[in-house]
């Protein structure tokens, strides 16, 4: 029978780590985890960012679409419904930064007494408010809106510097400025669309 040596498979004294070889292993794992959850901070941080910035322009765009689809509706002001149509401003501040849209659309039925058929917005403190006749006090419409403006044009194209003095039979086109809340530093951003007036006469 052929002679075995089995001294060479023993484990020795000297076999396994040392101390300093398991603290080295220990700060480079370490070291490793950091960098990772830094890693993992930086995206959470950055996402977030994002997540407010898409929220804002979500919501701006949202009420911006919102506003252009009353106004285009705002057609029926004539001789018989001085009451109708769109009021450039209902504060009376001067400013181009509110409006009033009246209108008989919800359903077609003679008075404009249902949901959003007379309807002011206003801004203040970052925030798109809307009012209502039943409403007690402005409501909270979009959170993510800084600024709002509009400018007037008459049935013929031709800008209108003092639309409020006008009588509203003659507005013809509304444009509507939007601008979001800014984050984190950087400027919101701005929004703009149009409304020609559908007519019903």
């Amino acid at each position: 029978m052929p002679h075995v040596d089995l001294s060479s498979s023993v484990p020795s004294r000297d076999a396994g780590f040392s101390l300093s070889e398991v603290l080295v292993t220990m700060v480079v794992s370490l070291l490793g985890l950091a960098i990772v959850a830094n890693i993992f901070a930086q995206s959470n941080a950055v996402y977030a960012t994002q997540r407010r910035y898409l929220d804002a322009r979500t919501d701006a765009a949202g009420a911006l679409d919102m506003i252009v689809r009353l106004v285009r509706q705002a057609g029926e002001v004539n001789a018989a419904n001085p009451a109708l149509g769109v009021n450039a401003d209902p504060d009376g501040n001067n400013v181009l930064d509110s409006i009033r849209v009246v209108s008989d659309w919800n359903p077609r039925n003679g008075v404009a007494t249902d949901a959003y058929e007379d309807v002011t917005f206003t801004v203040a403190g970052g925030i798109l408010f809307k009012r209502e006749p039943g409403d007690a006090a402005p409501v909270a419409f979009s959170e993510q809106v800084n600024a709002l403006t509009f400018a007037y044009r008459r049935t013929d194209g031709v800008l209108l510097a003092t639309p409020w003095a006008a009588n509203k039979i003659i507005i013809g086109h509304v444009e509507v400025t939007l601008q979001a809340t800014p984050v984190n530093g950087s400027p919101g951003r701005v929004f703009t669309s149009s409304a020609s007036i559908r007519r019903r006469e």
